[in-house]
């Protein structure tokens, strides 16, 4: 059986917590790591966040260990689908058709749902997912957030931006591109968009303005 994409699954809508799907995916293509997806996997590592990178079409290539801890899925029993096993049966196609919005137009991903956590209680949560493209400019997949209510609700903290996430959020709040930015500050465009990435998953942010507007709200930035 070929391994199965979100946006060609059909979930079980039904009482349970589990998927009318076989037990193998089948064999997944190998995923080509690049330096840019390779440092978002080790930021995502670090995150506070449950962090979440699929590729195109919704297959889940990976899960950050705060997710495994909120829901106290086995190691790797979230990828592929197997993540939706966690979100509540009522969810699951809104969540699904959301992604297909974004997906179609390669734009940001926005949902809310309730997540099973590993008390077996439901939580809601605020999903985030920004696409990346591949060196031929096609969608590559989407590299995205869930924050829960009770992270949202946390005392905020000050100082999670490193120095040149700090700069490269300030230019991005002066209206810069990500080009113009390399060009002031003499480091690679791709590099200028891993910074602007990691600063939007560290803050929860859902787009480079709404990372500027949270950075400074948080005192990390001063205009």
């Amino acid at each position: 059986m070929e391994r199965s994409g979100w946006i060609n699954h059909k979930f079980d809508l039904g009482g349970g917590r589990g998927l009318t799907e076989d037990d193998t995916f089948g064999a997944r293509r190998d995923v080509e790591w690049d330096a840019i997806k390779v440092e978002l996997r080790r930021v995502a590592d670090l995150s506070p966040l449950m962090v979440w990178i699929t590729e195109a079409d919704g297959y889940c290539i990976y899960l950050n260990q705060r997710w495994y801890d909120f829901t106290g899925q086995a190691p790797n029993e979230g990828t592929g689908v197997g993540w939706v096993n966690a979100v509540h049966k009522d969810d699951r196609e809104g969540a699904r058709t959301a992604f297909l919005s974004a997906a179609s137009n390669a734009t940001t991903y926005h949902v809310e749902y309730r997540l099973c956590r590993h008390d077996s209680a439901y939580e809601w949560v605020h999903a985030v997912g920004h696409p990346f493209f591949n060196n031929d400019g096609q969608l590559g997949g989407y590299i995205g957030s869930d924050a829960a209510a009770t992270h949202l609700g946390a005392p905020e903290r000050k100082g999670v931006l490193t120095a040149r996430e700090r700069e490269v959020v300030i230019w991005i709040s002066k209206g810069k591109t990500s080009a113009e930015i390399a060009k002031i500050l003499g480091i690679a465009q791709r590099t200028v968009d891993q910074h602007a990435t990691s600063s939007m998953l560290k803050l929860g942010a859902s787009n480079r303005v709404h990372t500027a507007v949270e950075a400074m709200r948080l005192g990390e930035i001063n205009i």
